[in-house]
């Protein structure tokens, strides 16, 4: 849901959004509130994802604002490469993952679509999870969607379905 509103990326980055908003071509677009399921997989994954950490590969990082040229989006989580720039807070750096989790509000093509967006701007892989259906899938740039069956896969990063469901 967005507001009428269209403000400047400056103006955004000087204020602060309850509840949280991504901007988007000019337009604050509220973020869909996570229910208790979505918190759970994001914290789960964020512990999966904690070994390639410890491999020196970067972090995973939840809610963390990107910048694509004067737009701010939100994935629910990135994994962040070692050495990425940050200004602000604000990662200006294409992350190497880009994870969205189903909210009831939500349906998976809105989600497909942000994960167009983040590979225009040189994210090589997303993952969309459905924590109801417990289902996953990854949409890697240049490859067509598909299910993850038993794992999902993003360039090193794996994690089974399995330890995640």
């Amino acid at each position: 849901m967005s507001t009428a509103a269209r403000i400047s990326l400056e103006e955004y980055l000087g204020s602060h959004y309850e509840p949280e908003c991504e901007l988007i071509d000019g337009v604050l677009v509220r973020k869909p509130m996570g229910t208790r399921e979505h918190m759970r997989v994001e914290r789960r994954l964020t512990r999966l994802l904690e070994r390639f950490e410890e491999a020196g590969l970067g972090e995973a990082v939840h809610e963390l604002s990107t910048r694509f040229g004067s737009d701010v989006r939100i994935p629910d989580l990135a994994f962040v490469a070692a050495g990425a720039r940050f200004e602000k807070g604000i990662l200006m750096d294409p992350p190497l993952l880009c994870v969205e989790v189903l909210s009831p509000s939500q349906n998976p093509s809105e989600l497909f679509a942000k994960c167009e967006a983040y590979h225009d701007w040189g994210v090589p892989y997303c993952w969309v999870i459905d924590p109801l259906a417990k289902i996953a899938w990854e949409y890697h740039k240049g490859a067509p969607l598909q299910s993850a069956g038993e794992t999902l896969q993003a360039g090193q990063l794996c994690v089974t379905t399995a330890e995640l469901f």
